[in-house]
């Protein structure tokens, strides 16, 4: 019998549990540790603090999910990993073994390396943790009421600048919808280089576009920038130039700010040896695993990342649910590699992939490798973003929730729905020539005989094109496909799927050379 001993109940913990627990035997154990009971989808917290979401919206508690899974849950904090000997210590003293540990622990924000950056001293407010949004979110309330100047910043050493841009967009979108945007200065300060660095020095349209997008919002952005203190209403800066040297120090007013802090490794980690780098986050090889320790994994934004390449204002490496969910996947797959003495498979090369909502439109950034060489590097933007986004959440959040047994066949198919609402637009007046654009590609299918008459005559009596009914019956027929087949087959489908989605890619064709850049 193996025990998986799964630390941390956030967007890797709770995803490793389920699939590793998905593929193991009947008698093998999963358990998992957090010192919250409940799950948060941290990615729309900015959302919260906008007053765009609800709590409840976006976190719940999350032992139930686990035990109708079969999976331990044990409410207490991590205290320390005795690696030598597998185990773990909680915060109550109490012990663990595991045959196999994940560290899906997060990080702590080192609040500590600015002064007066903790939002427990009221200065500014962040978005790290649920608690934070939801202080950001009834702080912004009063604010509105009696308006002035904003500033959406980050530290020196912030590895996730995505949600800074997003935050500074959606209170542009916030403001204009409340009819107050003239009366408010937002000012972006950022420790990078330059506008969408983002810690992978995507100097290419992403830069033009998100320079773009905060002029026309009127959003000054301010790059370079070493925040060295906050006050009451102050914000003090440091300015560097592009080779490093000291240019001015200013200091920036502001009614309202929201801050994203560097971050560390918990001190639970830093407390074994060879488990971590000077930051306390978790080593790993390409394998995911600790070097030390072969049976100790890690996923997530406590993983050690390396840098893409000095800057002058030092900028950690991105992180992103995408690419957490792709370490989850490795995590698991070499597990289960390490259990029937298989190869393990790499997580190289990753790739930084996002979505970010820029109020009612957004923008999909990608970059493979996620440090040089990259052979793709582009950006688009367009409102199907800023939906994709909000579909994302609550596919991630019912994924969640799902319990064993509730994926069971509706009464009404989507082959069923298909041809009732075909036949509804042949009776409403539809025409033969509004369906002949639905085939995107060609597929050769070979059929029966009967089956291609009746396929025809299908079409004739619904006035529909043939091949096109092929198609919305064939995309009806795999949507009902897949609720029969189990999580395992649903994981492994999509993982496929995806693998599929890459290797046509334009750029990765034999023989193509790609030039980043374009959208």
């Amino acid at each position: 019998m193996t025990h998986i001993l799964i630390v941390g109940a956030g967007i890797a913990g709770v995803p490793a549990a389920y699939e590793i627990k998905n593929r193991l035997g009947p008698n093998d154990r999963v358990t998992l540790v957090s010192d919250r009971a409940y799950f948060n989808f941290v990615p729309s917290n900015p959302w919260l603090a906008m007053g765009w979401r609800d709590r409840a919206d976006i976190a719940f508690p999350i032992q139930p999910y686990l035990e109708a899974r079969g999976i331990h849950f044990v409410a207490q904090g991590l205290a320390r990993v005795h690696a030598a000997s597998n185990q773990v210590q909680l915060a109550d003293a109490s012990r663990l073994h595991y045959d196999y540990l994940v560290l899906a622990v997060g990080a702590a924000p080192a609040y500590e390396e600015v002064e007066g950056l903790d939002p427990a001293q009221g200065y500014v407010h962040a978005v790290v943790h649920i608690e934070q949004a939801i202080e950001a979110s009834q702080a912004y309330k009063k604010f509105v009421k009696n308006p002035g100047p904003i500033v959406i910043g980050a530290a020196a050493g912030c590895a996730i600048l995505g949600p800074v841009y997003e935050t500074a967009f959606l209170v542009d979108a916030d403001l204009r919808r409340r009819g107050l945007r003239e009366r408010v200065t937002i000012t972006l300060v950022t420790p990078e280089p330059y506008v969408a660095h983002f810690g992978i020095g995507a100097e290419t349209e992403t830069q033009r576009l998100l320079e773009n997008a905060l002029a026309d919002r009127g959003i000054v952005s301010m790059c370079n920038m070493k925040t060295t203190k906050i006050t009451p209403g102050h914000i003090h800066l440091t300015q560097y130039d592009l080779g490093g040297k000291e240019m001015a120090q200013t200091t920036l007013p502001f009614a309202f700010g929201i801050y994203a802090p560097a971050y560390r490794g918990i001190a639970a980690l830093s407390r074994t040896p060879g488990l971590t780098d000077e930051r306390g986050m978790v080593t790993v090889d390409e394998y995911l695993r600790n070097p030390a320790y072969p049976n100790v994994y890690a996923a997530g934004i406590c993983v050690a990342q390396p840098s893409f390449a000095p800057t002058p204002v030092p900028v950690g490496p991105p992180e992103s649910v995408y690419s957490i969910r792709n370490q989850v996947d490795t995590v698991t797959r070499n597990i289960l590699a390490a259990i029937n003495n298989e190869a393990p498979a790499s997580a190289l090369p990753q790739r930084a992939k996002w979505l970010s909502d820029l109020g009612e439109t957004g923008a999909a950034h990608l970059a493979e490798p996620q440090v040089p060489l990259r052979n793709i590097n582009r950006i688009k933007q367009g409102r199907w973003v800023h939906l994709a986004k909000v579909e994302f959440e609550q596919y991630f959040i019912n994924k969640i929730k799902l319990k064993p047994g509730e994926q069971l066949l509706s009464v009404a198919s989507h082959v069923a729905t298909t041809l009732q609402r075909l036949q509804s637009e042949k009776e409403a007046g539809g025409t033969e020539a509004a369906r002949t654009g639905t085939v995107a590609r060609r597929l050769d299918i070979p059929v029966e005989r009967d089956a291609n008459y009746e396929l025809r005559a299908l079409a004739k009596t619904l006035n529909v094109n043939e091949k096109a009914i092929a198609a919305m019956l064939l995309n009806a027929a795999l949507k009902d496909a897949k609720r029969y087949l189990d999580e395992v087959a649903l994981a492994d489908m999509e993982r496929a799927r995806r693998n599929l989605i890459l290797a046509e890619l334009p750029e990765n064709q034999p023989g193509v050379e790609f030039h980043g850049g374009g959208t």
